[in-house]
């Protein structure tokens, strides 16, 4: 683990890797404790594997498919620890809820990618529309005062928006199941 800290390059592809799917991996071990304070456990000692074991990290694998196999096993770690002092679901259950978070996941991901590229293909102006509205959280009233039209021009252009965004995600998401 020593080599691995004083690897910068091991370290950055550790940590780019990590913090684009830490909060996926974090909701997947949410999802089969069902407890917070018993995911949050989970999950510092699922980070602590990770970083000790990346070195044997396959690259061509999906890193968050491989963490989330971590995280399963320190779940039912955790299992079998605590099984006689909580209600615990039955080991079939829980592999069978681990299979179905990771695969919204994998599908979440899709998704967000998905929309992520449909994101760039909007104009600057519908760009600037959805992230005020949306991301800033701004108002259509505020909107419209800066852009001097209706709020209901920015509701019925919001609604555009949306509904572009929607078929093009759906769009992609069949093109790449029909590939």
């Amino acid at each position: 683990m020593s080599e691995q800290l004083n690897n910068p390059v091991m370290s950055e592809a550790f940590f780019r890797l990590f913090s684009r799917d830490d909060r996926k991996i974090y909701g997947y071990i949410l999802a089969l404790v069902l407890d917070v304070a018993a995911a949050e456990d989970i999950f510092q000692e699922t980070c602590v594997i990770l970083w000790k074991e990346f070195p044997n990290f396959e690259q061509d694998r999906s890193f968050l498919n491989w963490a989330n196999g971590i995280a399963f096993n320190q779940v039912r770690k955790y299992r079998r620890k605590y099984q006689n002092k909580r209600l615990i679901f039955s080991d079939s259950l829980v592999t069978e809820l681990a299979e179905d978070v990771s695969s919204m996941v994998e599908d979440l991901s899709q998704r967000q990618l998905a929309l992520t590229q449909c994101l760039q293909k909007l104009s600057d102006r519908e760009r600037e529309l959805i992230d005020a509205y949306y991301g800033d959280q701004e108002t259509a009233a505020t909107v419209a005062d800066r852009w001097k039209c209706s709020s209901h021009a920015i509701y019925k252009t919001i609604k555009k928006i949306r509904k572009a965004l929607f078929d093009c995600v759906n769009r992609r998401l069949s093109s790449e199941m029909s590939s």
